[in-house]
């Protein structure tokens, strides 16, 4: 007798819970490896790069390019500690038996996302007007 086989992707339905569920564990994994390359990175220019061979003022395209790259990664990672600090609350309130219900860990759900977006957002403009005036 063959073993009844749990429902697949195609046929499963997405919720809130779940995305944030996996949105949760993901940043975390994220900020894990951005702490590890934060620290490499102060250990090795602390160690390693001498300022009179810096490359910062070279007018090099792929120094724009890395720029870029740097700054969507930097966004990212504050997107994340945003939302784990959102949703970590969330868990928070979770543990005390409070937001179980299905119309309230929707709007939870939503509300968490929210949050870390609004959060990102304000960061962003504090450090653009910071740097620009």
């Amino acid at each position: 007798m063959p073993r009844p086989t749990s429902p697949h992707l195609q046929i499963y339905r997405w919720n809130i819970s779940s995305l944030t569920s996996i949105l949760h564990r993901l940043t975390g994994v994220v900020l894990y490896f951005s702490l590890l390359t934060i620290a490499w990175y102060l250990v090795y220019y602390t160690y390693f790069v001498n300022p009179a061979e810096s490359s910062e003022t070279c007018d090099c395209p792929l120094n724009a390019l890395l720029g870029h790259l740097f700054s969507l990664a930097a966004i990212g990672v504050v997107f994340a500690l945003y939302y784990h600090l959102a949703n970590g609350i969330r868990h928070l309130f979770w543990d005390l038996g409070k937001g179980f219900e299905l119309k309230t860990a929707r709007q939870n759900g939503y509300l968490v996302l929210l949050i870390a977006l609004l959060l990102t957002v304000a960061t962003i403009g504090a450090v653009m007007y910071l740097r620009f005036f």
